[in-house]
């Protein structure tokens, strides 16, 4: 171990100590209501001086200068929804202090939304982060292998090789090897497998459908793959896309597979407990977040919204993060620290024509960078990839110019796609904007996305 990621290695050994002794506590479901509602008041001072939204409702008398409960604080804060961020941020960030960094949204839609932060708040959840690591005996010096995007390689230009000579450093630093997630076709992940048996990791992290497929293509590889002792891989940024995905990931790998839960708005918000096969439930952390879930939503889970215990530059006050969760009988909704199952979103991967699987995530973090591109949407039919994409103010010229060269270094032949500008985006019947389009026509009768992928 290096110095480097020893001495990160003990401040967070630290840190986990004083997180944790916080949870061990033997906290009754009022106890936790109560400690949560004096986090939420703490906050509510802060934010009725500071956030305009706020300013006006508290004098208005529409919203109390302190909450009396968790129950009136549900009964009384209108949720905020994503939609709202994407026309009222000016009202609900706190404009006394300026954002450290931002984040972007786009996931499965075709709609970024943009959230700024102070440097601190990501630095609240790693003590969260490392405990529940340590649920499966990993410690924060342990060898990392990721399946994961290779943003910081779509950069151009001096700025953006320094950007991609410095993230290989520092993951060298910290004992993390990290092998690019955009294209995910059998052969790709044939060499992940070569990669992960060479590296010789304690643990893996990979986007849930990443893992799923890595696990598949590689299921006649087992036995090599045993013989690393993997503590846990771990599934994240997205749901599974098969039922069975964890078993495949006990079978293949010879581990527990694990799950993260959070958002780019959040952070991580829990993670599964650990059960010998399958995949646990899930434990949240409720000393950073309030949660609740009141109302039945459409994916036939209850709709789960979030309020943060501590200062955020966007504080989240009942968010909608887009998420269902399953309850455990008996659980009441206020006040959440446990859900059998989150109903989450399932990110796409696009097939060329050449049967290379590139995941959206690509197009993502690419296209969204390009100046003036406000939304887009990937339409993908028979291997013939057609880029929507709405820039009202950009010059279309050069924003052609700078997508088709991101396009080329996630693909060759993906110079060649076609960009369409326009003014609306393809919806669902239910009036979502998906980011990716497909239709099925180069797949036989009879065949799915998922057996293309060798399960011997």
């Amino acid at each position: 171990m290096g110095i480097i990621a020893h001495i990160r290695s003990r401040r967070i050994l630290e840190q986990i100590a004083e997180r944790k002794a916080g949870y061990d506590q033997p906290w009754t479901h009022e106890q936790r209501l109560a400690w949560q509602l004096e986090r939420v008041n703490e906050n509510w001072l802060v934010q009725q001086r500071n956030i305009p939204a706020y300013i006006d409702a508290v004098k208005s008398g529409k919203l109390p200068q302190q909450f009396r409960s968790m129950q009136e604080f549900c009964d009384k804060v209108e949720p905020i929804t994503k939609k709202m961020v994407q026309t009222q941020m000016d009202r609900l960030a706190d404009p006394t202090r300026p954002e450290d960094l931002s984040f972007t949204t786009g996931g499965s839609t075709g709609e970024p939304t943009k959230f700024p932060f102070w440097k601190e708040e990501s630095e609240r959840t790693i003590p969260d982060r490392w405990m529940c690591r340590g649920w499966y005996g990993v410690k924060p010096a342990d060898k990392l292998f990721m399946i994961w995007g290779h943003s910081h390689l779509l950069g151009s230009g001096f700025k953006g090789k320094m950007k991609g000579q410095l993230r290989v450093l520092k993951d060298s630093l910290l004992g993390y090897y990290r092998f690019s997630a955009y294209q995910l076709d059998p052969d790709r992940l044939r060499k992940a497998c070569d990669e992960i048996l060479r590296y010789k990791p304690a643990y893996m992290i990979c986007y849930s459908a990443a893992l799923d497929f890595f696990c598949r293509v590689n299921a006649d590889r087992a036995a090599e793959l045993h013989k690393l002792n993997l503590k846990m891989a771990v599934g994240t940024g997205e749901s599974f896309p098969f039922a069975d995905s964890p078993q495949w990931v006990n079978k293949t790998l010879g581990c527990p597979c694990a799950m993260e839960y959070g958002s780019v708005e959040t952070s991580i918000m829990g993670f599964s407990a650990p059960v010998k096969e399958g995949l646990g439930h899930f434990d949240l952390f409720w000393r950073s977040y309030f949660f609740e879930a009141n109302e039945t939503g459409t994916s036939g889970g209850r709709v789960i919204r979030i309020t943060s215990l501590f200062p955020k530059k966007f504080p989240l006050m009942r968010y909608e993060i887009g998420d269902e969760v399953t309850m455990f009988d008996g659980d009441t909704p206020l006040g959440l620290t446990r859900v059998k199952k989150i109903v989450g979103k399932t990110l796409s991967f696009v097939t060329l024509a050449d049967g290379t699987k590139v995941h959206s995530v690509a197009f993502e973090h690419s296209i969204r960078t390009v100046p003036g591109v406000e939304r887009f949407q990937v339409v993908a039919r028979g291997g013939v990839i057609t880029l929507k994409v709405v820039a009202p103010n950009a010059n279309q010229a050069e924003a052609t110019k700078a997508i088709l060269v991101l396009m080329h270094k996630i693909h060759p032949s993906l110079a060649t796609a076609k960009i369409e500008y326009t003014d609306t985006l393809i919806q669902t019947i239910a009036g979502k904007t998906p980011m990716v389009i497909m239709d099925q026509s180069h797949l036989g009768a009879g065949q799915t996305e998922q057996a293309m992928f060798k399960t011997s």
